[in-house]
This record gives C-alpha cells, sequence and structure tokens, in this order.
C-alpha cells in the first residue's frame, strides 16, 4: 500500500465506499476543488461535443441532438441532487437545485445571480456561460439559448413543483445586452 497526501493507493477493488471513505477524509477545500475540477471537465465536455457535433453534422442537428441529450440528464441530475439535499417542493428550493446542478456550476463559467428569491417569484441573471464564452472566442455564432434553454429550465422546475411557470425574459437571439447573457424567471401559480 501507497499512501501519499492522505490518498490510498493499494493492490484491489476500487468501491464507491472505499472511495467515499477517502474523500471524507480530504481536507474539506480539496473536496470543493475535487468537485469544481469534475464539474470544470463536465462543461468542457459539453462545450467540444456540441461544436464537433456541429461540425460534423451541422447546427441543426447538433441543437436537436444537444436538447436530446439534455432533456434525458436533467431529470436524472435533478432527482439525485433533490435526494441528496432533501429539497422540497418551494422556489427555495428550486434556487437550491440551480445552484447544486452542474448546468449552473459557478466555477465552470457560469457568473449569475439570484435577483429575486420569493415564495412566489424566483428571477436570476446569467451574466456569462461557458458556452457562450466558448463560442464568442471561437467566434461562432451563439446558440439561440431563447428555444434551446426553455427544457432544460423547465425541467428542473416541474421536477421541483408541476406548478411551477418558467419565462425567459431574455436570451440570444433578442438583442445583446450588456453584461446579460440570459435572464429567467420562476412563479409558483395557485
Amino acid at each position: 500500500m501507497v499512501e501519499e497526501k492522505g490518498l490510498v493507493a493499494a493492490v484491489g477493488p476500487v468501491t464507491w465506499e472505499g472511495l467515499k471513505q477517502e474523500l471524507i477524509a480530504l481536507p474539506k477545500e480539496t473536496l470543493a476543488e475535487l468537485v469544481n475540477v469534475w464539474l470544470t471537465t463536465y462543461w468542457t465536455l459539453q462545450n467540444y461535443w456540441m461544436v464537433y457535433t456541429e461540425q460534423c453534422f451541422g447546427f441543426e442537428s447538433a441543437a436537436q441532438l444537444d436538447e436530446r441529450v439534455w432533456s434525458k440528464l436533467i431529470p436524472a441530475q435533478a432527482h439525485r441532487v433533490i435526494r441528496v439535499l432533501n429539497l422540497g417542493h418551494d422556489l427555495p428550493s428550486l434556487a437550491a437545485l440551480l445552484k447544486f446542478t452542474a448546468p449552473q456550476w459557478a466555477g465552470a463559467g457560469f457568473v449569475w445571480e439570484f435577483t429575486e428569491v420569493s415564495d412566489r417569484r424566483l428571477a436570476m441573471v446569467i451574466h456569462q456561460c461557458p458556452m457562450g464564452t466558448y463560442r464568442k472566442a471561437q467566434n461562432l455564432e451563439l446558440l439561440p439559448c431563447k428555444q434551446l434553454a426553455p427544457p432544460l429550465y423547465l425541467g428542473l422546475a416541474s421536477i421541483i413543483n408541476p406548478k411551477i411557470e418558467v419565462t425567459c425574459l431574455h436570451a440570444h437571439p433578442d438583442p445583446a445586452r450588456e453584461n446579460v447573457m440570459c435572464e429567467w424567471e420562476f412563479v409558483l401559480k395557485d
């Protein structure tokens, strides 16, 4: 057995229980940074996947495939996060879900904020996202998030509570606004 920096390297099976014990033993700062590495890698994969799919099959096909993938990924991830965090069915729970799912991960390049969190309304502004940043840097057209992103947010909201209505207040192809990539509103209806 070799042990360096608290990590164990030993002959034998690598199991979730063993790995979990090693993760628990890490300093909290190291564990948080490791989570950030995983989620940054997740967004790197998303960026490359979308760009290369677009190059091979065209934008429309890439967008359709991306929507199909996210429509399956979001519910799976949302249910897992809800279970781990024991979230409820209200807008503060939706806010927590948005913070702790990969689609909104701040360390991966998202710069965003909640502008309102109440019992009836949740509002957020995304100032920067990794896909938009990458596409701008590569001189690629921004994705039409006003059409592509609603299923993502509708999926998350409906898993928390089907009575939550989602409205895109601003997103591409709307005219560009300084320091706003997109803006969203979630309202809990009676």
